[in-house]
């Protein structure tokens, strides 16, 4: 049935669901676009790790694997960068890393030696190039396994595509160790070891992931995982964000997390003066603190600190006859035996993809929240517990969901066991979400009352460091950890208390006697509620609206009134109120300089898409795609359009302009196969068989309704802006 649907109908919001649009067939017309088709994994299975073997790099004993675990050699000339790089997640991205090794051996256990070369691709080169990955046993005591990303790899990588998974072709030539002094031979040696070329894209063949039956049969379905260059290169940060009206100043991943630092005189790479860091600072707190490292633990929590925001946003108080909101929540009318909600706002200010990021199912990224009285007692809480994960009813966590073949959380990683993707309340760049805390006033209490907010991140789920510490204890994990002693002359503590950073934190008070904060405007805290809500269920779509409105009466002149108005269209066209989001479009448009941000023209073909005006949705449709033209979405959204209305030609060029961006997107290997269908091109069954691998598993949405039934916290977190209750303290 998916098949036939998916050839016979034009591209829609969903294949079945309603009535198509009457369309005339199209005749096959002479198409320049060629298919695209995603890339099959080569000699290095079933990551897509090509060697480029033109060139012998060395005769002797020397393998590959060995030549790629000599950082010694690049120290002598970049002691700064390599001590710098000793210190980075890329060093310790292999067998040396316990909570990597404990990953990585289960998929070996269920897979099979062979499929865990889907980690070796960007993991552990030094082994895959020569054949341990594949091989029975991985010797603890081998360089190999405790070298990571190493400055070969990444300063030998010739080209990058965008399909992820190690998709790079590394090259074997040997380096010209320069001559100091020489300037033709130091220019050869900088000619080969430069990615200027690539310059972030170098980055994208293994911040992309993805699972898939390439892995063998115990990986039946196609799961996407981390996607950091994708959110990135989506995202205001490059100029192609669509979700509100944004201004940020462009960066890119060396941008962020190589940012440029003093060096030493001895340093050969230093340019002024300083070199772009080889810490590549993110989030990985845990494996500073096992190792003891206690400089780059503290560079890592100051990259993390205010990175988010928070804010204690709405209040919204009840007794027997009334309910009303007050907004923003400081000075709410508070009075003993009342019922009050809090709506918390949190938002992704600095990070360029999704926050928290990396590996998202076992990320610890939670909300505390306290209420005391007026001599500090504290009378509710959430989620103040540090000694247990930050799981339980009460606590939000910013985390993905995944489940297993029976709908159960998976709370380890168990790669091999993931099947459909839950639920997510990470944040992409930019974004906010709104979390709702309940609770009762007490009937006897001192006034007013101080509400406290903290985002605080932890590295891994403490349930992780439980399953990663006892595999440590193990022979095998005590003979890693002692070859780490040897290779690396580290020590690695994996069971010592991971460390916990406080991202942000906010106060206000509420009831009699309250203090108003006025640190920032009322109408920018409102509007980023506002925004927050306008991504809960369409039956709460009205409170956005309102909060929306009582903004927009606050709101200065220009810009701040623009970004009101364009979260106010997106709320009509959730709504179906089409002629109300263009108008509102068109206001916003008239108080920014022309041509306007891409958002303006997704708005309007969100809203014509939706009551399917297709031909009406065409020309704002192409406008986005020129607007943001590495906004994976943009193509999605005019290759749906251009489909619907018979100009089958077009709607392919868009959908494989697209999958350049995105190989495996499932919406564009849809489009691009039904015009192919349409056109009686050739390619037409290749690129529907590819869009059936590539699809979500037929299972999703079963697994998910029986993930909700067994789980309250399944079923809590598939909705957002959700409540929790909070506790009250005895």
């Amino acid at each position: 049935m998916r098949a036939r649907c998916l050839i016979s109908l034009a591209i829609t919001a969903s294949c079945g669901s309603q009535e198509p649009p009457v369309r005339p067939i199209a005749a096959p017309a002479v198409v320049l676009a060629s298919a695209r088709l995603p890339r099959t994994p080569g000699e290095h299975a079933p990551s897509l790790v090509t060697i480029d073997r033109t060139v012998a790099h060395r005769t002797g004993d020397v393998t590959d694997g060995n030549m790629l675990s000599d950082v010694d050699s690049c120290a002598s000339c970049h002691p700064d960068a390599a001590a710098q790089w000793s210190t980075s997640a890329h060093s310790f991205a292999s067998f040396g890393n316990p909570i990597y090794r404990v990953n990585v051996e289960l998929a070996r256990k269920e897979l099979g030696k062979p499929a865990s070369q889907h980690c070796g691709g960007c993991h552990d080169m030094p082994l895959m190039i020569d054949g341990l990955m594949a091989s029975d046993h991985v010797p603890a005591a081998d360089l190999r396994a405790h070298s990571g990303v190493t400055c070969r790899l990444c300063h030998g990588v010739k080209s990058v595509t965008k399909d992820g998974n190690g998709s790079y072709v590394w090259s074997r030539e040997p380096l010209d160790a320069p001559t100091i002094g020489d300037v033709a031979s130091i220019a050869r040696h900088k000619a080969q070891v430069s990615v200027k070329s690539l310059g972030t894209e170098l980055c994208v063949g293994c911040h992309r992931g993805f699972l898939s039956p390439d892995m063998g049969e115990g990986m039946p379905v196609h799961i996407s995982g981390l996607d950091e260059p994708g959110m990135w290169r989506s995202s205001a940060w490059t100029g192609n964000g669509m979700a509100r009206v944004d201004k940020v100043d462009k960066k890119t991943c060396i941008d962020c997390h190589m940012e440029r630092e003093a060096a030493s005189s001895s340093e050969y790479g230093a340019k002024a003066g300083k070199i772009a860091s080889h810490r590549f600072l993110g989030g990985h707190t845990w494996m500073a603190s096992m190792r003891g490292d206690n400089e780059q633990l503290h560079r890592l929590q100051a990259k993390l600190e205010g990175a988010a925001s928070i804010d204690v946003a709405g209040a919204l108080v009840e007794d027997r006859i009334t309910k009303q909101w007050h907004l923003p929540a400081d000075g709410a009318p508070v009075v003993p035996g009342t019922r009050v909600s809090l709506d918390v706002v949190v938002r992704n200010l600095l990070v360029g993809h999704r926050f928290p990021g990396g590996v998202l199912d076992i990320q610890d990224t939670w909300i505390e929240l306290e209420v005391t009285d007026r001599a500090g007692k504290r009378l509710a809480q959430s989620g103040l517990s540090h000694e247990t994960d930050a799981r339980d009813e009460d606590t939000h966590v910013l985390r993905t969901l995944i489940v297993d073949e029976k709908g159960n959380v998976l709370e380890e990683h168990e790669m091999p066991r993931f099947r459909t993707q839950i639920a997510t309340q990470t944040l992409a760049a930019r974004e906010a979400q709104v979390i709702r805390y309940a609770f009762e006033v007490p009937k006897t209490v001192a006034l007013p009352l101080t509400v406290t907010a903290r985002l605080r991140h932890r590295s891994r789920t403490l349930t992780m460091q439980a399953a990663v510490c006892a595999a440590a204890k193990t022979p095998e994990g005590r003979s890693f950890i002692a070859g780490a002693r040897g290779a690396r002359d580290v020590e690695l503590d994996p069971c010592k208390a991971q460390p916990i950073t406080l991202i942000a934190q906010t106060a206000i008070e509420i009831g009699d006697g309250a203090k108003v904060s006025t640190a920032r405007p009322a109408w920018e805290r409102m509007y980023e509620h506002g925004m927050a809500l306008v991504s809960t269920v369409s039956e709460r779509l009205e409170e956005s609206r309102a909060v929306l409105e009582q903004a927009l009466a606050a709101a200065p002149e220009g810009r701040p009134r623009a970004m009101i108005l364009v979260q106010l269209a997106q709320v009509a066209s959730k709504q179906g109120r089409v002629e109300d989001a263009l108008a509102l479009v068109d206001k916003a448009r008239a108080l920014l300089p022309a041509p306007g941000p891409p958002v303006l023209d997704y708005i309007a073909v969100d809203a014509l898409m939706r009551v399917w005006r297709w031909e009406d949705a065409v020309a704002p449709a192409r406008a986005l795609a020129r607007q943001a033209p590495q906004n994976v979405n943009a193509w999605v959204m005019l290759a749906r359009c251009l489909g619907s209305v018979g100009d089958d030609a077009a709607a392919l060029a868009a959908a494989t302009t697209g999958l350049e961006l995105a190989p495996r997107d499932p919406d564009l290997l849809r489009s691009q196969a039904t015009a192919l269908a349409a056109l009686h091109r050739p390619e037409a069954a290749a690129a529907l068989a590819a869009y059936d691998r590539f699809r979500s598993p037929d299972n999703s949405a079963e697994l998910r309704i029986s993930c909700a039934a067994d789980s309250f916290r399944c079923a809590r977190e598939r909705e957002q802006g959700h409540t929790h209750v909070l506790h009250p303290v005895r």
